[in-house]
């Protein structure tokens, strides 16, 4: 009996356009794991699942996974979808429908990663496909590439943990909570991955995944010795069971009326967010880290930096209103004049 090759055809319909077509997928026979990396990265020997886990539609240049590729839209997100594919920078010559290699695999999640992005998914699915862009990026050897995805994988993940208490995405809470560690172990931030492996380890069903344990204490004690290694990011000597009340404190921002403010005012509709890169000194950082550590051992409540740099905003922008500090010329003196109008309030 001649051995059967290791792809099958899969057929497709778009949910956008409506073309029929056929998608190489692997067979589970034909697939080998040689190594488990610790952000669940999995390297295969021979090909890759993970290279054909997403369908391309070769009409519109829809992306999403296998398992979401059919589902259905609403004709109002049909049209949109459409109108947005359109203008994607894409060498239509890119076949995405028969083998692919690493630069083909990489491209098509880029493409599930935008059309993700035009559908609004969930922060937990859109963080799934961010880590996995990021593994692309690491096989092809494209760090400066890797490091992107993973920064906005965490981001993601970080939201989607705030959202639900036991699952993000298609990971457990404890599988999460491990995740997010890794990730900040991965940007060299040593404290919160310490307290992100904490919460993986001192999770009340942690025993019913030893190897996750195993891999999360592991974890645990290379952060602690690279911290006591880097003096900015050391944190207290302590055992593990103090080390469990320091809280994850780099969660998304909540709604602003969300977050209580010394004076009260009435609630207007300030819109959406936004993001803007802020650079902090560590103290102030650490300063932070205190608010959040002592609310969370108090009240196991998860509220992040981000929220409380904004309730301070609050507060400081309903003491002074309109009455803003002028005459200053650095940051020394904006902190004097601020520090005397508080003052006379």
């Amino acid at each position: 009996m001649a051995d059967v090759g290791p792809f099958f055809e899969k057929k497709f319909i778009c949910p956008v356009c409506q073309m029929t077509f056929t998608s190489l997928a692997v067979r589970s026979s034909k697939i080998f794991i040689g190594e488990r990396e610790s952000d669940f990265h999995v390297i295969y020997r021979g090909i890759s699942p993970v290279h054909y886990s997403i369908i391309v539609c070769p009409g519109c240049n829809y992306a999403a996974s296998n398992n979401l590729f059919p589902n259905p839209f609403k004709p109002a997100m049909v049209t949109q979808l459409a109108t947005a594919l359109l203008r994607l920078p894409l060498n239509k010559e890119v076949d995405f429908c028969h083998e692919r290699d690493l630069n083909t695999a990489f491209l098509s999640f880029k493409l599930a990663i935008r059309s993700a992005q035009l559908k609004n998914v969930d922060p937990g699915e859109l963080a799934g496909l961010l880590l996995a862009a990021a593994w692309l990026a690491r096989e092809s050897g494209q760090n400066t590439a890797e490091a992107t995805y993973i920064d906005e994988a965490l981001k993601h993940y970080l939201q989607a943990y705030q959202k639900s208490s036991t699952h993000v995405g298609n990971l457990s809470d404890i599988q999460a909570a491990y995740l997010i560690g890794e990730l900040y172990l991965r940007q060299n931030n040593y404290k919160e991955a310490i307290n992100w492996f904490n919460i993986a380890i001192f999770h009340p069903s942690i025993k019913g995944n030893p190897a996750l344990e195993k891999t999360a204490r592991d974890r645990w004690g290379l952060a602690r010795e690279l911290s006591k290694s880097n003096p900015q990011t050391n944190m207290p000597a302590d055992d593990h069971s103090a080390a469990i009340d320091k809280a994850p404190a780099e969660i998304k921002s909540a709604s602003p009326t969300d977050i209580p403010i010394a004076t009260p005012s009435p609630k207007v509709n300030r819109g959406k967010t936004m993001q803007m890169s802020l650079h902090l000194y560590h103290d102030q950082i650490d300063w932070l880290s205190q608010i959040v550590n002592r609310e969370y051992s108090a009240s196991k409540t998860l509220i992040g930096k981000e929220q409380i740099v904004s309730a301070i905003l609050d507060v400081v922008k309903g003491k002074l209103d309109t009455n803003f500090p002028v005459g200053f010329s650095s940051e020394e003196e904006l902190r004097n004049k601020l520090a005397a109008l508080l003052d006379s309030k």
